[in-house]
């Protein structure tokens, strides 16, 4: 008994000697990695990639590569659906949806002369400046339910027909990202624009095809949730525009945590003011993206990468430039048919690094895109230049500021302050209106503003016509 006892010791302390020497082995292994060749040890700061560092910028929290989203196939099942004035409206997720239908009228050659542009300027520009297409597919590509797609052309094909065509230029193709989330709040249910959310899942794509680091959504502030019903309630009738109405989309902004300054141009891009980028307009709360959207803009972010954007867009390109101040030291934005500025000029006198062409699937299939070649060969007035003074972005941040330097209350600045903003920037100037939804009549069905640029006092400031945009 006693000789069993001794022998199971003996294997005992043998087995400890074994492991005492691996684990000594290890260490030693270790030692020598983290040793450099002039003997100094390589903590984990030092071993920091330049791209880590470049994601630690500012002690912003960086979005990382995961897609994981909320996703519905809407397009394989059937809803409840009715069709009014020129929108259908159908009832997902317990809540009434509008959405125009999408076509494409093919032989016109847009795609083909979108493709060709983006090349062209590409080509001119050469190496020095990365050109980027990013064409947003609308709602109906998501949410049209199977019994209604017979009324819908593909968007999928078209944006993918248009990155066969471009040569140099870099596809940003967002709608597998869109499709990923479409169960979340990327689109407005009363409004044919996307969400801020969707804008931002989008800039993500976007960050990570120019290489650039993306400040995580978990750094953005939002404002307390606004009741907004959007432009879809205008092309109906009384049938859907009552629909709209009695469930309104909820409207928030996402403000980011870093401080930078925001200047405002008119479209020759001679400085107006600097101001926030959003100011509150609880009775229009979209109208409030940087005075109803259509001014060109500077935002000089506090980012030290060497990298200038400029954003060619049209009303999908709205809600995008927030989400890009982590991104970008400097981000240009013109809309692409109220800029009188040369592009490439403003290319070369801002030192533009990147240019975005962000655009929905309305505009590159429509005649408006023939716009883009007149943006770039047309004559600036004066001479290009920005003369906006200087000023700290600690006087000029996201939250609300108390004035606006844009309204016509200004002792310095005479443009007209903007509540309803309109589609592709058709813009009328209208007074704050009363709080009451207004009730439907039945000429609105179908027909013009026919008060352009002007009051109505019939029409509440959330709604918004496109018939000047799309037509019939």
């Amino acid at each position: 008994m006693d000789k069993m006892k001794a022998k199971r010791l003996l294997i005992c302390i043998v087995a400890a000697l074994y492991i005492s020497s691996l684990t000594a082995c290890a260490s030693t292994q270790l030692s020598v990695s983290d040793t450099s060749s002039d003997g100094a040890v390589q903590t984990d700061t030092q071993s920091d990639t330049a791209s880590d560092k470049a994601n630690k910028t500012n002690d912003v929290v960086m979005a990382d590569d995961t897609d994981i989203g909320e996703h519905k196939d809407y397009d394989k099942q059937d809803a409840e659906c009715f069709e009014s004035g020129q929108i259908i409206v159908v009832t997902q997720d317990g809540k009434k949806r509008g959405m125009e239908t999408y076509t494409m009228t093919l032989g016109t050659g847009c795609l083909e002369f979108y493709a060709n542009e983006l090349n062209t300027l590409q080509e001119l520009v050469g190496n020095k400046v990365d050109v980027y297409s990013m064409i947003v597919p609308t709602a109906c590509e998501f949410y049209c339910p199977a019994s209604e797609r017979y009324r819908i052309d593909s968007q999928e094909e078209i944006i993918s027909d248009v990155k066969d065509m471009l040569m140099g230029v870099k596809q940003v193709d967002v709608l597998p990202t869109l499709k990923n989330h479409n169960a979340e709040n990327i689109y407005f249910r009363t409004d044919s624009r996307w969400s801020p959310l969707g804008a931002y899942y989008a800039g993500k794509v976007f960050a990570k095809a120019a290489g650039v680091p993306y400040a995580d959504i978990s750094q953005y502030h939002t404002t307390a949730p606004v009741d907004f019903v959007g432009d879809l309630a205008s092309l109906a009738f009384e049938d859907g525009y009552n629909a709209l109405h009695d469930e309104p989309d909820k409207f928030s902004f996402y403000a980011p945590s870093a401080i930078y300054t925001t200047n405002y141009y008119d479209e020759n891009f001679s400085y107006l003011a600097t101001d926030a980028f959003y100011t509150e307009v609880p009775d229009s709360p979209a109208a409030g993206y940087y005075k109803g959207g259509f001014y060109s803009l500077r935002i000089d972010a506090p980012v030290e990468n060497g990298r200038r954007l400029l954003i060619i867009k049209d009303e999908y390109g709205t809600f995008m430039p927030t989400f890009l101040t982590s991104s970008f030291e400097e981000i240009y934005v013109a809309t692409y048919d109220y800029i009188e500025a040369n592009v490439t000029e403003m290319i070369s006198e801002f030192g533009i690094t990147d240019v975005l062409y962000l655009m929905n699937t309305y505009t590159v299939t429509d005649s408006r895109v023939y716009t883009l070649e007149t943006l770039r060969t047309q004559a600036t007035h004066g001479t290009l230049k920005d003369d906006a003074p200087e000023t700290s972005a600690e006087t000029s941040s996201a939250s609300n500021s108390d004035s606006d330097p844009l309204s016509s209350d200004s002792d310095t600045d005479t443009v007209e302050y903007i509540y309803d903003v309109g589609v592709n920037n058709q813009v009328g100037i209208v007074e704050k209106p009363e709080q009451d939804t207004p009730e439907y009549t039945p000429e609105e069905d179908g027909r013009e503003n026919e008060n352009e640029g002007g009051e109505d006092e019939n029409e509440d400031v959330y709604d918004y016509d496109y018939e000047d945009d799309y037509g019939e």
